[in-house]
């Protein structure tokens, strides 16, 4: 394995902790998603998490202006912080517009899309453990392979969930345009986690 600078090993602690805090925003993401309208009262503990995910990723950025070494590319860093910010900002949204949006039936469609949300940031955890030595360790594309996969099976329950809303028979405009806004959001969140994904395939590949 690749020998890290202290320097260097600085963001990749960084982002290691950026992305644990996504598998914990993730986690009560499920939970909320697949125990509403009973687990309401979990919506403020996904605020406190999403605030948390600012405050590291303004330390990232700060350690980011005030370096002058970094393990790759500083544009790379920035976007790995950004992307993986929306994961944890969407899943907010989605979650305070439950109630927002009066929803009183949860869509299968949409636990669906959680739990897969869920499995990418726990992959995408287990690649940033292995970031620091991608140079020598395949792991890291490997498990870039794993959150694209688990978002082409997303792409595909996203799909079915637009379909079968646009079949339901007497479904209100409200209605319609309520589960449209959600299944959109959510399939972003899904998407923001490819796009981690993405930035550290095209990391490992312009550093071979």
């Amino acid at each position: 394995m690749s020998r890290v600078s202290k320097k260097e090993d600085m963001f990749y602690r960084m982002l290691s902790e950026q992305s644990q805090k996504l598998v914990e925003a993730s986690d009560v993401y499920v939970d909320i998603i697949q125990n509403y309208p009973d687990s309401a009262g979990s919506i403020p503990q996904m605020k406190r998490i999403e605030t948390e995910a600012d405050t590291l990723v303004h330390d990232i950025l700060v350690k980011l202006y005030e370096s002058f070494i970094t393990p790759f590319d500083r544009e790379d860093i920035y976007n790995l912080t950004q992307h993986m910010d929306d994961v944890v900002d969407n899943e907010e949204h989605i979650v305070r517009r439950l109630s927002l949006y009066h929803v009183k039936n949860m869509a299968p469609e949409a636990t669906e899309l959680a739990v897969l949300t869920q499995q990418a940031t726990q992959e995408l955890k287990v690649l940033f453990d292995h970031l620091p030595y991608f140079k020598k360790d395949s792991a890291v594309m490997e498990q870039v392979q794993k959150v694209h996969t688990i978002e082409d099976r997303g792409d595909d329950v996203y799909h079915d969930a637009i379909g079968r809303l646009y079949d339901e028979k007497d479904a209100t405009p409200t209605h319609l345009l309520k589960w449209n806004t959600l299944f959109n959001r959510m399939e972003d969140t899904l998407d923001a986690c490819k796009a981690v994904s993405s930035i550290v395939s095209n990391v490992v590949l312009k550093n071979a």
